[in-house]
């Protein structure tokens, strides 16, 4: 059942995750420097959490919704994750900031979906290569 929708589950929460990441990225951005750091950079800090939201959390995944569905699913599993711990990294009391937090959280899930149903769409492919070399 996962498999049979699996492009559209990957296009509208793949494009949650995209949007959610974007906006977590933004607010981030807009909002003024940790104070919290005593060692680290603030400024650093922010710089950092906001390239990671952008690079892994929007554009690597934003590449992924517009391949074909089916292919590389082991890669899709993997950004996507990828997509989720960077969003979780950002929920740290620190560094969120006000309607961030709401932002990363959605994506973070949305990805965690996302790498869940990509490795059970692997599964689902595996198990029926296992299954027509049986039968030669």
């Amino acid at each position: 059942m996962v498999t049979r929708f699996f492009p559209w589950a990957l296009r509208i929460l793949g494009l949650i995750t995209v949007v959610g990441s974007a906006a977590s990225a933004t607010l981030l951005w807009l909002a003024p420097p940790p104070t919290a750091f005593s060692v680290l950079d603030p400024h650093l800090v922010k710089t950092t959490a906001v390239v990671l939201l952008a690079v892994l959390g929007a554009a690597a995944p934003l590449v992924m919704i517009f391949s074909k569905a089916r292919k590389f699913p082991l890669l899709k599993a993997a950004i996507f994750a990828l997509a989720a711990f960077t969003n979780a990294m950002t929920l740290g009391p620190d560094v969120a900031v006000r309607f961030q937090d709401t932002a990363s959280t959605i994506a973070e899930v949305c990805g965690l979906i996302l790498t869940v149903a990509s490795l059970l769409v692997y599964m689902d492919h595996v198990h029926h290569q296992v299954a027509a070399r049986r039968r030669r």
